[in-house]
């Protein structure tokens, strides 16, 4: 007849140990991770939502950058119309001048070649303003769409009218480009065709001004909202260190008292075979 001494008790202290060396390793991992979930089994639920925090959370973050993109854009564009606006008025000031009775055709005819440079200047900003390789003063820049959320659909629209010389002056009078100083009833029509093109640049640049109003408030609330969210995945998914290592220290000592009791429990189990065989 076989005889078994203490076999159940030693097996016991065998599992017990092996579950105190893998919650050891469990607390050991998630102290040197940093986070309390690192895999689903550590808490299935808390995991799923702390992912849609982060996903939530990252979205918001590419739709700041978009947002802070489109200001660039729009300051780019306002930079240039200021300098077309610059431009359209010293084209009126030329006109104002060739107006004057005092003027005489070769003069008109110099202060017309000034107002031709000036326009061929105006086309070369609406020409060569680009961002990331788009035109956005040639009149093509019209219902862009920026992704200021973190869902489809969160955008915020983006015109901005031509800038070029031929897009900008009268309905009736005719467009800057058509500017004619050579006598003092075209001069006095020159102006008109001006300040009619500077109240159009003047509302682009309103419209460009409000819209980036409007993307500088979406920045701060997509700011904030992207630091709540990761503040709520963070309170989910990511460990209290100073309580984790308690856990861990108590942990280390009970698996140390586990592993010392079953050395000492198959000692003893050695000791009483042989004072049976000794008997």
């Amino acid at each position: 007849m076989a005889i078994t001494i203490n076999s159940n008790s030693s097996s016991l202290a065998v599992s017990q140990l092996g579950r105190s060396q893998k919650n050891l390793a469990s607390s050991l991992e998630k102290i040197a991770s940093g986070r309390r979930i690192n895999k689903a089994s550590d808490d299935a639920a808390g995991m799923a939502i702390a992912d849609s925090l982060l996903s939530q959370a990252k979205g918001m973050g590419q739709a700041l950058r978009n947002a802070n993109d489109a200001v660039s854009m729009a300051q780019v564009a306002d930079s240039a119309l200021g300098q077309s606006t610059a431009l359209v008025q010293s084209i009126r000031e030329k006109a104002m001048q060739a107006a004057n009775a005092s003027q005489t055709t070769e003069t008109r005819q110099s202060l017309q070649n000034e107002i031709n440079s000036s326009l061929a200047q105006l086309n070369k900003i609406a020409e060569n303003t680009t961002y990331n390789g788009q035109q956005l003063l040639a009149g093509t820049f019209t219902g862009k769409e920026v992704q200021v959320g973190a869902n489809s659909g969160e955008t915020i629209k983006l015109s901005i009218a031509s800038a070029e010389a031929n897009k900008l002056g009268s309905p009736t009078l005719g467009t800057l480009s058509q500017i004619n100083v050579l006598s003092q009833e075209t001069a006095q029509d020159a102006i008109k065709i001006a300040d009619a093109a500077l109240e159009q640049i003047d509302a682009s640049r309103a419209n460009i001004g409000s819209t980036q109003n409007q993307l500088t408030s979406t920045i701060n609330n997509l700011a904030t909202s992207g630091s709540n969210l990761l503040a709520a995945a963070s309170s989910i998914a990511d460990v209290d260190l100073a309580e984790e290592t308690i856990n861990f220290t108590t942990m280390k000592v009970l698996t140390e008292a586990k592993s010392f009791a079953l050395a000492q429990a198959k000692n003893m189990n050695k000791q009483n075979v042989l004072s049976l065989l000794q008997g």
